[in-house]
């Protein structure tokens, strides 16, 4: 199985852009947005000034054609993430604005860190062990399908390491937290999971959405969580496979992965009118842990198996050749 690289990008292409080439394109990049679009109006104005710089991010997979490891890893926090924390960014939302220097601004648009919190201080160190061991936990579960991982997740820890010395005034994302505890399918998604993603959706599409709904005077208030929890899954799902096009060297979607998040979302929604029929109409108490958990963690076991790791596993190993097609 092969196809071609999309959008252009072809062997001359990505034979010609180097890693080096690349950091400095995101350098200039980053630097045009704290030093410029910083100083521009907020909402449309800035919006409009980060298109080429949207197209930069979304590009950034495609200058590592030998590894399918660094190409995903680089759609998911540069392509999507990144992307996300600068449309915050243009709404004068988010931790960018709250950069008082150019290297806070790239490692918090470049990498899962925040503004520290004066509060959450104490906690720092703690928070920082905690993503390493996930990090390493990462590469040891990846590796099981011969992504090569190592060699990525090692960068990534290398940053947390000088970043946590070098920048104090910086904290690092938690990533996830004991997902094997989840009660339910809204808690494993929306407070366990993935936090750096499930954040980011939250601040951009689940809250928007829900805001934008209650407003109107024919939804009401339940219904509206409802449609924007199914908005922002559908998003997720949309993110995911761009991650997968990149991965794949531009071949066409499956859409595999979008039905895997927009299954997680209807299945939410139903859970969310279930625990209110139980709760509230019944007057029962809510389902104990015990049998919850384990509800929770099969369903999100077997469809991610059926919808992901399958699909995952069909490219475990290729990659892109010098002449832009995805194979062994």
């Amino acid at each position: 199985m092969s196809t071609e690289f999309h959008d252009g990008v072809n062997s001359s292409y990505s034979d010609s852009l180097s890693p080096s080439i690349l950091l400095l394109l995101l350098l200039l990049s980053y630097g045009y947005c704290y030093f410029i679009v910083k100083k521009l109006p907020k909402g449309v104005p800035r919006l409009i000034s980060l298109l080429g710089v949207f197209y930069i991010l979304y590009l950034t997979p495609w200058y590592f054609p030998t590894s399918i490891s660094l190409r995903g890893l680089s759609s998911f926090f540069i392509s999507w993430i990144s992307s996300f924390k600068l449309l915050l960014f243009s709404f004068d939302k988010g931790d960018l604005i709250l950069c008082d220097s150019y290297a806070n601004f790239v490692v918090v648009a470049a990498f899962p860190f925040k503004v520290r919190n004066k509060s959450s201080s104490s906690s720092t160190d703690n928070l920082f062990s905690e993503n390493v061991l996930q990090l390493l936990a990462l590469a040891m579960s990846v590796s099981i399908f011969a992504l090569s991982f190592r060699n990525a997740v090692m960068f990534l820890l290398a940053v947390l390491l000088v970043v946590h010395q070098m920048l104090p005034q910086l904290v690092p994302l938690p990533i996830l937290k004991q997902p094997y505890r989840a009660t339910s399918l809204q808690n494993f998604w929306g407070k366990r999971w993935n936090r750096v993603s499930s954040d980011i959706l939250r601040h951009t599409i689940y809250d928007p959405t829900r805001k934008l709904l209650e407003g109107s005077t024919r939804v009401g208030l339940g219904p509206s969580k409802v449609v924007a929890l199914v908005v922002t899954l559908v998003v997720s799902g949309i993110m995911h496979e761009i991650m997968f096009y990149h991965m794949t060297c531009g071949m066409k979607p499956t859409w595999e992965i979008t039905n895997f998040f927009v299954l997680q979302g209807i299945f939410m929604a139903l859970e969310m009118l279930v625990k209110r029929f139980w709760v509230r109409t019944l007057g029962w108490s809510p389902i104990h842990p015990v049998v919850s958990v384990p509800l929770t963690l099969a369903f999100v076991i077997s469809t991610s198996y059926w919808l992901v790791f399958l699909p995952v596993w069909r490219i475990a190993g290729r990659g892109c050749d010098r002449n832009g097609v995805f194979g062994s």
